[in-house]
């Protein structure tokens, strides 16, 4: 067989090595939806960890947009194990700050994702997530930085003597944590079936 043979482009086939990889392209977004749709169990903890660790780190990368660094690990810390050394609080505080994690997704699939009306999307599931969020944000710089974090100081209502920039880094990352939550607990229209308006 000549080197040019080799080389020359193939004629069109329809094998199926081909429609398969036509498949996986087309059809890997709508298999993973299924399966969200039948481990809803297993897609919510996974989630829970991809959403909480991602936020977490873009936490820490704040400053690079000019907003302050939010070390929720450390915060958490000072809260659950005052009394210890910053690396015991800043361990502590990641196991409970990851344990929050999972128990706002539980919270967000068993109870904010079902009474959310819209189509189940995954642009639908993603803006499920971004207003949870939303919701958590408010939250936090309503409640939590006032009266769990900084009791003692006068943030001000709704944190704003922190500053516009921490109140846009707490909501960013909870934005962050949404986005991805309803990005990767994505399941299907309830009754199982994936369609291309679904996508």
């Amino acid at each position: 067989m000549s080197t040019t043979a080799m080389l020359a482009p193939r004629a069109h086939t329809d094998s199926a090595i081909d429609r398969d990889a036509r498949g996986e392209a087309s059809g890997g977004l709508d298999r993973y939806r299924t399966w969200v749709t039948d481990h809803r169990v297993s897609a919510a903890l996974l989630a829970a960890v991809v959403a909480t660790h991602m936020a977490t780190v873009i936490g820490y990368w704040m400053p690079g947009i000019g907003l302050p660094q939010l070390d929720w690990n450390r915060i958490n810390g000072s809260i659950y194990t005052p009394n210890v050394s910053p690396d015991l609080q800043f361990l502590s505080g990641g196991v409970f700050h990851y344990l929050d994690g999972i128990v706002f997704t539980v919270v967000f699939v068993v109870a904010v994702h079902p009474l959310l009306r819209w189509r189940s999307t995954t642009f639908g599931n993603a803006l499920k997530g971004l207003l949870f969020g939303t919701i958590l944000a408010t939250i936090s710089c309503a409640f939590m930085i006032p009266r769990v974090y900084f009791p003692a100081a006068d943030v001000g209502f709704f944190s704003y003597n922190l500053g516009w920039q921490l109140l846009l880094a707490v909501f960013v990352w909870h934005w962050v944590y949404g986005l991805h939550l309803g990005m990767i607990y994505n399941p299907s229209n309830r009754d199982g079936r994936v369609t291309t308006s679904d996508r």
